[in-house]
């Protein structure tokens, strides 16, 4: 396998893992459920990021540096599509 192909699959494993962890945790949003949300969705952003480099994807820097931002963009949207999609609780408590 080529190995921007398996950046390519590694990230959308990766985002798929972390929408699926959304519907997971939803259900206990006010518990534990935002902290361990935002915990695992900060953590698979870092990996998004280097994913690209520790793979060397890219011909060049700029180019690796590229994917990792696409990357990078792809995991905020992935990741702010399950907290909608779940029905997550921002406010759980206002009084």
């Amino acid at each position: 396998m080529k190995r921007r192909t398996l950046a390519f699959v590694g990230g959308a494993t990766l985002c798929a893992a972390l929408f699926v962890f959304a519907f997971v945790a939803a259900p206990k949003s006010c518990q534990w459920g935002n902290a361990a949300y935002s915990k695992v969705g900060i953590g698979c952003l870092i990996a998004l990021s280097t994913m690209p480099f520790a793979l060397r994807a890219g011909r060049s820097v700029f180019g690796t540096m590229g994917f990792a931002v696409g990357f990078v963009a792809f995991g905020c949207g992935v990741w702010l599509a399950g907290l909608f999609a779940a029905n997550f609780r921002i406010i759980c408590a206002l009084f």
